[in-house]
């Protein structure tokens, strides 16, 4: 992982942000480790989620866990005199935790608030499209949140008035792609034609231009 950002930071002179999804490791120890080779490999930003993914009893970091997680990224990147930004995600939602929504919500933003205070930049909410849920979200939190565009979410504008900071679009544009590569693929084994290889053709000269150092 350390070495795909090292070579997408060194292809593009913008800012670039890496996914370290649960940082590599349980402890803030591991976390820290994660972060100064992030930062070695050029990025100036993170995603740090608390799904624990099967390693602990239960499905997320418990609360006071997961900050000392966040405060350790912050720490290793103060000491390295890098203001990351660290975009914390808490997967409540996309685990559809809680009995309800009422309790969804809650959980939410108790992580939110903990994982600002322990020195993250935004709080990062996966599966979240709803402009009302949203609202609530960012009233309750009090702090920056961050969402994530998928099929069916409204545009970024509605998103941003209902208390939105930041909007990316994950995996989905490489799914699409896929989803193209179908079309594509069906097409030419019923029919034998191309039209939808014509409807979305990037010339060779276009796409070579794409790797020309800038």
């Amino acid at each position: 992982m350390l070495a795909r950002i090292a070579s997408i930071a060194a292809s593009v002179k913008i800012p670039v942000s890496a996914d370290i999804e649960a940082g590599y490791g349980n402890e803030p120890g591991d976390i820290a480790e994660t972060v100064h080779g992030t930062i070695d490999a050029g990025a100036v930003g993170i995603n740090l989620e608390d799904n624990a993914h099967g390693s602990l009893a239960g499905p997320l970091f418990p609360i006071a866990h997961q900050q000392a997680r966040v405060a350790a990224a912050r720490k290793a990147a103060e000491g390295r005199g890098v203001p990351i930004v660290i975009n914390a995600r808490t997967d409540t939602f996309l685990l559809q935790l809680g009995s309800d929504l009422d309790e969804r919500v809650k959980m939410t933003v108790d992580r939110g608030r903990a994982y600002l205070a322990a020195g993250a930049d935004l709080v990062f909410i996966p599966l979240v499209i709803d402009p009302a849920i949203v609202r609530r979200l960012a009233d309750g939190i009090g702090g920056p949140i961050s969402l994530m565009a998928m099929p069916g979410a409204p545009a970024a504008h509605v998103l941003f008035e209902a208390g939105a900071k930041r909007v990316s679009i994950g995996q989905t544009a490489m799914l699409a792609t896929l989803g193209a590569l179908n079309e594509i693929a069906t097409e030419m084994r019923s029919e034998g034609t191309w039209r939808g290889i014509e409807k979305s053709f990037f010339g060779f000269a276009e796409t070579e231009a794409l790797f020309i150092p800038k």
